[in-house]
C-alpha cells in the first residue's frame, strides 16, 4: 500500500480585519521569501475560503476546499481550514486593530493529498491550544505542528477517515443512490447549505462513494484552462517544459493579504447586505412522471416475468454464474461476494469524472461566482453557503438543498434519467437497512459493486432488456459522457478478465412482489410534492387527534391506531430471507398487483421514517 511522505505544504493563518476583511497574517513556510503575509496569484482568494460567509455566526468550524497547484498547474492541492472565534477578553496580547468584541482567525493547512478527515482532527486540537495561549503573535506552536505532521507518514487509504457515508445514507436514505448516479452524469450541480464545514464534508463524503475517486481521482478537480485571465484559477500552459517557469512567474505576482489594496469590504460583509428576495422555483418529480416510469417498468416485465426466462438464450455465456441476483438473497454480504474477487484498478477505477473541465470544489466563496459561467467549465459539483449562488439559476442544472434535504431541477430529461426503478430501490433499501450495522466500509463496497455491475451491463447492445433496470435513459446519458468514453479506452472497450464471469444484469433484478409495491409507494410519498404535503398534513392531523382523544373517548384513538398500523405495514421494509419467501405471493398474484394502479392519496402518518424531511425534486 502506498505511503504519503511529507503531506503538508504550508500552514497559513487568516484573520478578519474590521476594515480590510479577510487577510493573511502568517504563512509557514513562506510562499514569497521575506514576506510571510503575501500569497501567489493562484491562491489570492484563499482568505475568503478559509473564513467563509457566515462564519461570524459560529464559534468554530472546519472547512475543506481545493486549490490549483503552484508548481504543477494541472495538479490539485487540498486545504483544511480550522476556524475559531473567542471574546476579546480572552486575548492576552491585544493589538490596535482588535476593535470588535470578538476575534476571528483561521489556521489553514494546505497538503498534497486529500487527508481531510485525518488532518482535521489533529489541526482542531492544535488550533484550540493556540487560541488558549491568548497571544496570536506566537506561531511556534503552528510551526511545530507543521514539522510533526510531515514526520508522520500516512497510508493512502487513510484519506477516507472522518467522512461518514453512513450518516449520508441515514440522512438521504434511498436518495443517496440518486445522488450517486447524478455524479456519473457530469452535470452542473450546486450543493447549498450552511455552515460551510458540514457542507464541504457532505460533498466529499458523496464523492467518496465512487470507488477510488477520493484517493486517486481528484488530481485535476480544481484545474481548467479558462478563457478569462481574471478568473481565480490560473491558465495551465500547453507546453509542459514551461511549467516551472510559469509557476515561478505566478509566485512572483503576490497579492498583499490575499486581496488588492483597493478592496475594503469582504464578500462576507457585502453578501450579508443582500437578502434572498427571489426564491428558486422548486420543481419536483411529480406523480405523473413516476407513473410513466412505472408503466415502462411493468411493461418490460410483461414480456419477461423471471430472471431465468430472460437469460435462456444466453445460458452458455453466463454458465459460470447462474441467477446472480439478490432479489431473494438479501444477505448482508450477498452482493459483495459476487464482486469481491474483482480488482477495482483493473476495472478502470477511478473513473475520469473530474477532468476535462469538470470541477469538484467542496466549498466556493463569492469571488468564484464568475468561474462557474466560464465557457471552459464543462460542468461541476460545488458547495456554496452564500445565497447569491442559489439565485443564479442559469449557472446550474441541479440544486441540492443540504439543510432541507431537497433536490431541485428544471430539466425534465434529467428528472427522467434520475428516476429510480424497482431494482434500484431494492438496492438502496438493502443499503439503508443494513448500513447502520455494517459501517462505512461495507456501504462503499456496496456502491462499488453496483457500479461494477452497471459498467458490465453497459457493454450490451443498445436496446437490450438487461439495461432497463438501471433506467435506459440514464444509461444512454452516462455512456455519452467523456468519462465513460475514457473508461472504454482505458479498458480496451471493457475487455476486463473479471467481467467474463460476471453476468450483465442488475444485481437486484427479479420478480415483483408486495414488498416492492410498498417500497415504491414509500418512495413516491417521499419524492413527490403531493406525497410530502399529505405526509405533513397527516402529521398535523395526528397531533390534533391526540389532543381531542380524551374528550371524545377511545373511538378516535382506535381509528388513528388502525390508520397508523395500515401505513406502517405499507411502508415497512421488505422482510428478510425466510420471511420474504413466506410472504411472497405466487406469480399470478404478483402480476395482478403489478397492474393495479397506485392507491389515491390519503391522510397518513409515517412514524418509522422521517419522509417529510426528504423533499426530492
Amino acid at each position: 500500500m502506498s505511503c504519503i511522505n511529507e503531506p503538508v505544504l504550508n500552514i497559513i493563518v487568516v484573520g478578519f480585519h474590521h476594515k480590510k476583511g479577510c487577510q493573511v497574517e502568517h504563512c509557514y513556510p513562506e510562499l514569497v521569501p521575506g514576506r510571510p503575509t503575501e500569497l501567489p496569484l493562484a491562491w489570492r482568494h484563499l482568505p475568503a475560503l478559509a473564513l467563509p460567509d457566515g462564519s461570524h455566526n459560529y464559534l468554530s468550524d472546519t472547512i475543506f476546499f481545493h486549490l490549483p497547484g503552484l508548481t504543477e498547474p494541472a495538479h490539485t492541492v487540498y486545504a483544511i481550514s480550522c476556524f475559531r472565534q473567542i471574546p476579546i477578553e480572552q486575548v492576552v496580547q491585544k493589538t490596535e486593530d482588535m476593535t470588535r468584541s470578538s476575534v476571528q482567525k483561521s489556521v489553514c493547512v494546505v497538503c498534497q493529498s486529500p487527508l481531510f478527515g485525518r488532518l482535521a482532527v489533529k489541526m482542531e486540537l492544535v488550533v484550540r491550544a493556540w487560541f488558549l495561549q491568548g497571544d496570536f503573535s506566537q506561531t511556534k506552536l503552528l510551526e511545530d505542528a507543521y514539522k510533526h505532521l510531515n514526520n508522520c507518514p500516512v497510508q493512502i487509504d487513510q484519506t477516507l477517515e472522518g467522512l461518514s457515508v453512513l450518516r449520508l445514507v441515514e440522512s438521504w436514505r434511498h436518495k443517496a443512490l440518486l445522488l450517486f448516479k447524478l455524479l456519473l452524469l457530469r452535470r452542473r450541480v450546486l450543493v447549498y447549505g450552511s455552515p460551510a464545514g458540514p457542507l464541504s464534508a457532505a460533498l466529499l463524503t458523496l464523492v467518496s462513494l465512487l470507488p477510488r475517486c477520493l484517493e486517486h481521482g481528484l488530481g485535476k478537480a480544481a484545474n481548467v484552462v479558462l478563457s478569462r485571465p481574471l478568473s481565480p484559477i490560473p491558465m495551465a500552459p500547453d507546453n509542459k517544459s514551461e511549467d516551472v517557469d510559469t509557476a515561478t512567474d505566478i509566485v512572483n505576482e503576490p497579492y498583499v493579504n490575499g486581496s488588492q489594496i483597493d478592496d475594503e469590504l469582504t464578500p462576507k460583509e457585502s453578501g450579508n447586505l443582500l437578502e434572498e428576495k427571489d426564491r428558486v422555483s422548486r420543481q419536483s418529480f411529480d406523480e405523473t412522471l413516476l407513473a410513466d416510469v412505472d408503466r415502462q417498468d411493468l411493461a418490460s416485465r410483461e414480456k419477461c416475468h423471471s430472471v431465468g426466462e430472460k437469460y435462456k438464450t444466453q445460458k452458455p455465456l453466463v454458465e459460470a454464474q447462474q441467477s446472480p441476483t439478490m432479489a431473494r438473497d438479501m444477505s448482508v454480504d450477498g452482493l459483495y461476494n459476487l464482486t469481491s474477487q474483482i480488482d477495482q484498478a483493473e476495472c478502470g477505477f477511478p473513473l475520469s469524472l473530474f477532468e476535462d473541465g469538470y470541477l469538484c470544489l467542496p466549498y466556493l466563496s463569492l469571488q468564484y461566482l464568475d468561474l462557474l459561467s466560464d465557457p471552459a467549465v464543462q460542468g461541476f459539483v460545488v458547495g456554496a453557503s452564500n445565497v447569491l449562488f442559489k439565485q443564479k439559476r442559469q449557472l446550474f442544472d441541479v440544486l441540492v438543498e443540504l439543510n432541507e434535504m431537497r433536490i431541485e431541477t428544471g430539466d425534465l430529461m434529467l428528472r427522467r434519467q434520475l428516476a429510480l426503478g424497482t431494482e434500484d430501490l431494492r438496492f438502496a433499501d438493502h443499503v439503508v437497512r443494513h448500513g447502520a450495522s455494517q459501517g462505512d466500509a461495507w456501504i462503499r463496497d456496496q456502491f462499488a459493486s453496483y457500479l461494477i455491475y452497471l459498467l458490465r451491463t453497459s457493454l450490451l447492445p443498445e436496446g437490450s432488456r438487461e439495461i432497463d433496470p438501471y433506467n435506459a435513459q440514464f444509461m444512454a446519458a452516462f455512456k455519452a459522457t467523456p468519462a465513460y468514453q475514457q473508461w472504454l479506452k482505458t479498458t480496451n472497450n471493457g475487455d476486463i478478465e473479471a467481467f467474463a464471469n460476471l453476468a450483465p444484469i442488475h444485481p437486484f433484478a427479479g420478480q415483483l412482489s408486495v414488498a416492492d409495491m410498498k417500497l415504491k409507494i414509500a418512495h413516491t410519498m417521499s419524492t413527490s410534492e403531493g406525497g410530502r404535503k399529505v405526509t405533513a398534513a397527516v402529521a398535523s392531523t395526528g397531533r390534533a387527534v391526540a389532543t381531542t382523544s380524551r374528550a371524545v373517548g377511545g373511538a378516535l384513538s382506535q381509528a388513528r391506531g388502525a390508520l397508523s398500523g395500515w401505513w406502517s405495514a405499507l411502508t415497512a421494509p421488505p422482510p428478510d430471507d425466510a420471511d420474504a419467501e413466506e410472504a411472497r405471493p405466487d406469480d399470478n398474484r404478483a402480476e395482478e398487483r403489478a397492474h393495479t394502479p397506485d392507491p389515491p392519496d390519503k391522510s397518513i402518518e409515517d412514524t418509522s421514517t422521517s419522509l417529510n424531511k426528504i423533499q426530492v425534486i
